[in-house]
């Protein structure tokens, strides 16, 4: 069977049209806010990184600094150190080879303020403390004897002393001049190490501001462009969902939209073909009424006429006993013709618009025997297995038999250029789980898995230009659902299709 516009081979009672969600999406989604907030506590985290890095330089640095604080303070204690030497051995010069006691005095008193220096240094310098003590043991011996000798040995160690004081000054300044240059390549460094990680930082936030908003701008204008490409009557290829934020979502609504559109113009289609069906049904009517009664009338003449014919013919009073007059052939094709008249007449009635009682058989019988003058029908075999003893149901005729119509018209269809078997299509009757089944089969071309699943989609449709509109299937869909029944397919290709209607019994019947 051809199919003239489901979204499945078994439609459910209940429409097709759902409430609009957001599919669920592959990863972790952010919205717009979300990932303003993570950018935030990127920078915030770099930041801390470019605090913390800077920190520590700082505390690099200002322990350098201090050592040099401590280099200089060392260097003052040496200087002082050296002074004290210095007026240690010129007292000793003063003397000059004739120590007395208050020379010896002032001597011993500079000495100790050499020791007291020494003392105050914090480093350890080797010599300087073996030239202390051996000044010091230099200095007991001119004490126990005030010889010449023992004070130029005194001087000879002072001497010493005063070298290496003067070695470990020059020392310290060295070290100084080493870690100050140390120091201002340390700043400089430091310094230019944060402004490289900042300009990168600004940088790296610029060109991701940029793609963000120029891909946020993107966005919304095929937002923008679409929603207008819908409200003039685009109907094609949905948007391509990229992204999983607000605007993402404002796509997939979009999308829904475009949907939910399309199938309201499905139904608002529909609700049109029904009206027009019932409309032409009236038509119908009125002019199959005129038709019948122009017909009748000369019909009935004709009749008379035969049927005097048929009377003389038969007593023998007829002028012309051996012509060959055959009123009873003309009899019957007048009855023929009377019976078409008078089903044509019985189909186009006008019939109630609202639910009644209906026999399902007899709209099958009035509306098979109608179509059976469609010429398509000449070599197609047209079976009917009916059930008998089938419960009434409650529907709208006119409805039911634009039903069976529609699912006639398409069995028919579906049986064209098929040679190698007999046409045949099988309108039955039955009750299935307590409802009233419908079905009609056909063995003819029959459709795939794919064809079948969109057979209900409105305005979809495989026949030619011409010959389908795509709202037959949708419409009985429609049809059935509004009777509170279901509408269910089986084909395959090459094998033909079997439509099952399901409608409800009527509660008094049941």
């Amino acid at each position: 069977m051809h199919p003239d516009a489901v979204p499945d081979a078994s439609i459910p009672a209940e429409p097709a049209i759902e409430k609009f969600s957001m599919p669920l999406e592959k990863g972790f989604p952010l919205s717009i806010r979300s990932k303003g907030l993570l950018v935030f506590g990127v920078l915030a985290l770099y930041a801390v990184l470019i605090f913390s890095f800077v920190w520590h330089q700082k505390e690099a640095l200002l322990a350098e600094f201090e050592e040099m604080q401590r280099l200089s303070q060392a260097e003052g204690t040496l200087m002082e150190l050296d002074s004290a030497v210095f007026l240690t051995a010129m007292e000793a010069v003063l003397i000059n080879g004739s120590p007395h006691e208050g020379g010896m005095q002032r001597i011993h008193g500079h000495f100790r303020r050499v020791l007291e220096k020494r003392a105050e240094l914090e480093v350890t310098i080797p010599k300087l403390d073996q030239g202390l003590s051996a000044a010091a043991a230099a200095l007991a011996a001119a004490d126990r004897e005030p010889t010449r000798l023992n004070q130029h040995l005194f001087m000879l160690e002072l001497r010493k002393i005063k070298s290496e004081v003067a070695t470990a000054v020059a020392h310290s300044r060295e070290t100084q001049q080493a870690m100050a240059r140390s120091y201002r390549a340390q700043s400089d460094s430091a310094m230019l190490t944060a402004i490289f990680l900042g300009s990168i930082g600004l940088a790296v936030l610029g060109v991701i501001a940029t793609l963000f908003f120029a891909r946020l701008s993107r966005d919304l204008s095929t937002l923008q462009t679409r929603s207008l490409d819908i409200v003039k009557g685009y109907r094609g290829k949905p948007l391509e969902i990229s992204r999983h934020d607000e605007v993402g979502r404002m796509m997939a609504a979009v999308n829904h939209m475009a949907t939910m559109l399309d199938t309201r113009d499905g139904e608002l289609m529909i609700a049109r073909q029904k009206y027009f069906h019932k409309e032409k049904m009236a038509a119908i009517g009125a002019l199959a009424a005129g038709v019948a009664h122009e017909i009748g009338n000369p019909i009935a003449a004709i009749s008379g006429i035969v049927q005097e014919m048929n009377d003389l013919h038969t007593s023998g009073a007829c002028a012309h006993p051996n012509a060959a007059c055959k009123p009873g052939m003309i009899q019957r094709q007048i009855q023929r013709l009377a019976m078409i008249t008078r089903e044509i007449s019985e189909f186009a009635s006008p019939r109630l618009a609202d639910p009644e009682l209906l026999d399902l058989n007899g709209l099958v019988r009035s509306t098979g025997n109608l179509i059976h003058y469609d010429k398509r029908l000449r070599r197609v075999e047209v079976q009917f297995n009916l059930d008998d003893q089938l419960p009434a149901i409650h529907g709208i005729a006119d409805q039911l038999v634009q039903v069976i119509m529609n699912l006639l018209i398409n069995a028919v269809d579906a049986l064209e250029n098929v040679d190698n078997r007999v046409p045949t299509i099988v309108i039955s009757t039955r009750v299935v789980d307590g409802r009233v089944c419908l079905s009609v089969e056909d063995n003819g071309h029959g459709m795939d898995d794919s064809t079948a699943a969109r057979a209900f989609d409105a305005f979809f449709t495989t026949k030619s230009a011409g010959k389908g509109t795509g709202l037959g299937l949708p419409l009985c869909y429609s049809i059935v659902k509004e009777h509170g029944g279901t509408i269910e397919i089986e084909s395959a290709p090459g094998k033909g299709t079997r439509v099952q209607v399901f409608l409800p019994m009527n509660e008094t019947s049941a």
